[in-house]
């Protein structure tokens, strides 16, 4: 007794697969769905943090903020980090962005040629702050404390809290982005002969 099979439509399902490698996965650099998972992802952790910190000038609360995108080679060297993720977000302060440190390291290099790294430190310091950007050790020092006080961690308390609620998330929302994927790019059924 044999059983005979036939099996329809594979290669266009190995196609839509490819397809969706392409969108959700990490061949194509230009996708961005799974940092937008990673970012929406860490807002329970954002969330969190905010209620933890210090509200003594909201300072550090209002610079707090999430980002998000693929790993840079800095980001590699983090033991939390590895070569394969694809997608990653943290929860940070502001990052300066690199026009203004431009600006601050040719207005102020005179500083660092003379020596004056605290009048460097000093005027980059006031310059931010004219530009609405807190450059400051607040947030490790919160974290981790300095030599004149202990450390009130926010942002470890923040992550494992909320680890269970950030896994589920990043489900849900993978899940939402892959059958949106598929409603727009419906599979092909071949029609027999």
């Amino acid at each position: 007794m044999q059983t005979r099979f036939e099996v329809k439509g594979i290669s266009h399902t190995l196609e839509v697969f490819e397809n969706l490698r392409d969108q959700i996965g990490d061949a194509k650099k230009s996708s961005r769905i799974l940092t937008k998972v990673a970012f929406n992802a860490m807002k329970p952790v954002l969330d969190m943090a905010k209620t933890q910190v210090a509200e003594d000038t909201r300072m550090l609360h209002d610079s707090l903020t999430i980002v998000a995108g693929r790993p840079t080679k800095k980001d590699m060297s983090s033991r939390y980090v590895l070569p394969t993720d694809s997608a990653i977000a943290k929860v940070t302060t502001r990052p300066i962005p690199k026009r203004l440190r431009r600006e601050v390291n040719a207005k102020f290099s005179h500083f660092l040629k003379e020596g004056d790294k605290k009048g460097f430190s000093r005027e980059r310091r006031k310059f931010y702050h004219s530009q609405n950007i807190f450059y400051d050790a607040r947030a490790i020092a919160n974290e981790f404390g300095t030599a004149k006080m202990s450390g009130k961690p926010y942002l470890r308390v923040s992550l494992e809290t909320q680890q269970q609620t950030v896994s589920e998330l990043v489900g849900m929302l993978l899940d939402q982005e892959i059958r949106n994927f598929v409603s727009k790019n419906p599979p092909k059924i071949p029609t027999s002969k």
